[in-house]
């Protein structure tokens, strides 16, 4: 039991104990019978009495060390002198102190009572340290996994264990860099090829000028300028690659940007401006900004029949400037939408092809919203149309 258990059982007994211990002390000392009592009840006994002392076992700590630290507890005192427990009392000029033998080892002190709780809590404590380190690579390798699965094929596991968790490590940054060359390939491909195609259209344009005005010669206009914007449209994904460093921001009047736009559709009865405009300023790259919001506007009208409406709301918040475009044309299957703003992207409900799109002008409006340090999104239904919303962070 507990140093405080021990104590609690004393003094709930303590008039019974020193009505024993005063009868032993009364009058003149008997050591036989001391000896008998101590026997029997299974205690060492020691009576002091100025310098006269009676024992019943091996000598107990003189009445001067057992009261250094003693506990009183009714008439009697509860103590502790070299990992033993006493209990004793004073009276007329004697000291009798008693102690257990069998009390001394069922007795422990207070504090270990907790100390299987600490030796509990520290096991937890290393088996979870031991537990993480093992499992730092596996988390690693799982947080480089999701970097690569959204993007960034920068990414690199920077510590490997030198066990077969360390061959995972190892592989996941060479499977990283080996699709980081990969796709840089392929963007100085598109590069190359996009400024190599250039100069022989030039040269074709040219050429179709000097000849007569015909029906194939416009036609071979209208193709050549389509090529000519495909290839610009390349040339300028790789420019946005660099986000807000290709950007020209100078501050302009939102409702004279906005109004600018729309009134390029003049003429488009379904096209409807819900609600005001913010009356605010701000800081856009005003060709690309342009390029944005028509080519949403664009292809909303395309997705749309000639009696549905296209829906198109501005609203500030504190911090942002939100412009949406909504139409009520077919929209999209949820399978498709994480594919919308891939480049040649050509999902049937995303780029009809009889629209004669190639799919990068919603990857280039991602990339113009990314390098506004704001974003593009979303929403569609399958049969009930889409949504695209344009946020822009401001500053007021």
């Amino acid at each position: 039991m507990s140093e405080q258990k021990a104590q609690q059982i004393v003094l709930d007994r303590h008039e019974a104990l020193y009505e024993m211990m005063a009868k032993l002390v009364a009058g003149v000392i008997d050591i036989e019978h001391l000896k008998t009592e101590a026997k029997k009840n299974r205690v060492t006994i020691q009576i002091t009495r100025g310098e006269k002392v009676w024992l019943t076992g091996d000598p107990l700590p003189t009445p001067e060390e057992l009261m250094k630290n003693a506990t009183p507890l009714g008439k009697l005192f509860f103590t502790k002198v070299d990992s033993k427990y006493f209990i004793f009392t004073t009276s007329n000029n004697t000291t009798i102190a008693v102690t257990s033998q069998i009390a001394n080892l069922i007795v422990y002190p207070n504090w270990l009572v907790f100390w299987p709780w600490f030796g509990v809590l520290l096991v937890l404590f290393v088996n979870y340290k031991m537990l993480n380190k093992q499992l730092s690579p596996i988390q690693s390798a799982i947080e480089s996994a999701t970097q690569i699965s959204q993007g960034n094929l920068k990414h690199r596991i920077q510590t490997h264990p030198a066990n077969d968790l360390g061959k995972l490590t190892n592989g996941l940054n060479i499977m990283a860099e080996n699709l980081e060359e990969l796709f840089a390939s392929k963007n100085e491909l598109l590069l190359s090829v996009s400024h190599e195609l250039r100069s022989p259209m030039a040269r074709m344009k040219v050429l179709l000028a000097l000849l007569n005005n015909d029906q194939t010669v416009s036609k071979l206009n209208h193709e050549i300028n389509k090529m000519d914007a495909i290839v610009e449209q390349l040339l300028e994904s790789e420019r946005l690659r660099d986000t807000h460093k290709v950007l020209n921001l100078e501050p302009y009047y939102f409702p004279n940007v906005i109004s600018d736009i729309i009134n390029s559709f003049d003429g488009i009865d379904n096209l409807t401006l819900e609600g005001s405009i913010p009356e605010i300023v701000i800081d856009i790259d005003l060709g690309r900004f342009k390029f944005l919001v028509r080519n949403l506007i664009e292809n909303a009208l395309t997705h749309s029949t000639d009696s549905s409406r296209v829906l198109i709301a501005c609203k500030k918040s504190s911090n942002q400037l939100t412009i949406s475009v909504r139409d009520f044309g077919s929209g999209m299957d949820e399978q498709f939408l994480s594919k919308v703003f891939e480049p040649f992207s050509q999902v049937e409900n995303v780029n009809n092809r009889s629209n004669k799109g190639v799919g990068l002008g919603l990857f280039l409006c991602k990339r113009i919203a990314l390098a506004h340090a704001g974003d593009l999104s979303v929403k569609s239904e399958l049969g009930k149309g889409s949504e695209f919303t344009f946020s822009l962070p401001i500053t007021t």
